[in-house]
């Protein structure tokens, strides 16, 4: 089951070569290490345009979007094990 929060969260990230990679999160006081991005998608929500990536720590899934405008990060969604 997905849960969807919508949260901001603090994000280390590199940028190379016109791309975003996130290495590591913090979510609910964890720091998340972001073991592989699964899928990478962009969407428009209004006048914001969102660069989602599925990551995975090797346990679970996240849904997190960077929001390059206001430099923001947000959690968007996690798989129910995560919550636990």
């Amino acid at each position: 089951m997905v849960v969807f929060l919508n949260q901001s969260i603090s994000v280390a990230a590199v940028f190379k070569g016109g791309g975003v990679f996130p290495r590591w999160f913090l979510y609910r006081g964890r720091k998340i290490s972001v073991q592989e991005v699964t899928y990478t998608w962009k969407e428009h929500t209004g006048a914001a345009l969102l660069h989602h990536f599925a990551v995975t720590d090797g346990t679970n899934l996240y849904d997190i979007a960077f929001e390059p405008a206001g430099l923001a990060w947000s959690i968007e969604a996690v798989e129910d094990g995560a919550m636990r």
